[in-house]
């Protein structure tokens, strides 16, 4: 993706439906992390679980190789929601191996 795919995609995770911004997120790990990962990082505040996991996974590639991401998924640790701390948690280990 370029970046008129990104603003694109940043406009559907400001959607109301919850599945829109849950599969923008998931569309972010197809660009550039330096596009992606701002725009992910905002997401992890999103009202719904799985919108937030789907940030967190989408982070998951960059985890090793962007200290953003990084940090990003490091503040997901203590998100409200069980399965979006044990994602995040397991992509931090993953890239620390």
């Amino acid at each position: 993706g370029d970046e008129a795919d990104v603003s694109l995609i940043e406009r559907a995770l400001t959607e109301s439906a919850w599945q829109i911004r849950e599969g923008a997120a998931r569309a972010l790990s197809g660009v550039a992390p330096a596009l992606a990962v701002p725009s992910l990082s905002r997401t992890l505040a999103d009202a719904h679980l799985d919108v937030r996991k789907a940030a967190v996974l989408s982070l998951t590639r960059w985890a090793s190789s962007a200290a953003d991401a990084r940090e990003a998924l490091g503040l997901a640790l203590d998100d409200p929601d069980a399965d979006v701390r044990a994602y995040a948690r397991r992509a931090l280990e993953a890239a620390s191996t």
